[in-house]
């Protein structure tokens, strides 16, 4: 049950959380709607739609689609695009809240509003796997923001991940799950927790959050049978929680590696400050993080011989990297003379062809063959 006093003021790590949302789909929509003309988005924590002064995550949602609905080169595409938003949250005075915001705002007619229903998630969620179901094609996003850690299961978003075109963006407050993970009498609900959503259970050791989240971030991967499953760290100095973002398709993992690398110092964590201003640090590369992901590129490289720059693409965007930075690496890597390149078309012959618009386009094959001491 949401807290009111959770509602007066937006923290640092929800301003975190909401920036991210509100960057994703700010690229992510107008990419799905330029394409399929239509798409289904489900906020099923949705709560009273302001924290404070600030916009929470409905008003978020409805101002970026007004935004993009306004591009002339989306109205040339489609002149019959929808956006369907399902509201809903068990907390009766948050549904009523939300519903005064809705009415003080004008919602074009393509973005068709339904709810907030006040209805808790098992119930609305059954409901719209029905109608999900029933629209393969349409691509499908859910945003689920519980406010405690018990409110989701892993089952749930496994059944989310399930239906056709789904992607899902999970929040879970790792902070106190974390702290009090390696204590021998846990309450029930964290141990149920951990069993869960922890790749190492309930009695596990975690080095720090980081590992943590990690753990988490597996047992997505392999319990739902993804290829592509990001975390995100939200960091305020005291507490650090995380999103949880899952996808089936290449594109969206692009995007959301460069949004947490764009607003992070590490590619892990985004931090706020005091103030609710982003901290934005504009050298990632120096953090020990970009170091152990890039020795581990450069460990697969060695290891398979020979790449395609569609399979780099891939496994950059696998284990969180960018792609620019994989780029990065291939040069000092040809500039070593362990690599070379060969070509697949004789009108491009230049540079690795290693770039988020050619995740589907093989154009070039890394081969490895030794650094300069013959190795």
């Amino acid at each position: 049950m949401s807290s009111k006093n959770f509602f007066n003021k937006q923290s640092d790590l929800t301003a975190s959380k909401i920036l991210i949302y509100r960057k994703y789909l700010s690229d992510y929509l107008p990419k799905i709607l330029m394409q399929y003309g239509r798409c289904y988005i489900a906020d099923f924590f949705c709560g009273c739609g302001k924290n404070g002064q600030e916009d929470g995550s409905p008003l978020v949602l409805i101002d970026v689609a007004k935004k993009i609905l306004e591009s002339p080169i989306l109205k040339s595409k489609h002149s019959n695009i929808e956006i369907v938003i399902v509201f809903s949250d068990e907390n009766k005075n948050c549904c009523d809240d939300l519903m005064l915001q809705l009415k003080t705002i004008s919602v074009p007619k393509q973005i068709k509003v339904l709810g907030p229903y006040q209805e808790g998630f098992s119930s609305i969620k059954e409901k719209d796997l029905d109608i999900f179901n029933n629209n393969n094609k349409t691509p499908k996003f859910f945003f689920l923001d519980p406010f405690a850690y018990s409110d989701v299961k892993i089952d749930d978003v496994k059944k989310l991940m399930n239906l056709p075109s789904a992607e899902v963006l999970l929040f879970l407050p790792t902070f106190h799950s974390y702290r009090f993970a390696e204590y021998e009498y846990k309450p029930e609900a964290l141990k149920n927790f951990l069993k869960n959503f922890s790749e190492k259970g309930d009695s596990a050791n975690y080095r720090d959050i980081n590992d943590f989240n990690e753990s988490i971030r597996q047992k997505l991967l392999k319990y739902i049978c993804l290829k592509y499953v990001r975390s995100v760290g939200l960091d305020d100095g005291a507490k650090k929680n995380a999103l949880f973002y899952l996808t089936k398709h290449i594109t969206g993992m692009l995007l959301i590696n460069d949004l947490v690398w764009k607003y992070s110092h590490d590619g892990r964590m985004v931090k706020a400050k005091r103030d609710n201003n982003l901290v934005l640090f504009n050298l990632p590369k120096i953090s020990a993080n970009y170091q152990k992901i890039k020795d581990y590129f450069i460990e697969n490289i060695k290891e398979k011989k020979r790449l395609t720059n569609v399979e780099i693409i891939d496994f950059t965007t696998q284990i969180g990297f960018c792609t620019k930075y994989a780029r990065e690496i291939l040069k000092e890597m040809e500039e070593n003379g362990s690599i070379y390149v060969t070509y697949k078309k004789i009108n491009k012959k230049k540079g690795f062809y290693v770039s988020n618009d050619n995740w589907n386009n093989e154009l070039a094959t890394i081969i490895y063959i030794g650094d300069k001491n013959g190795k």
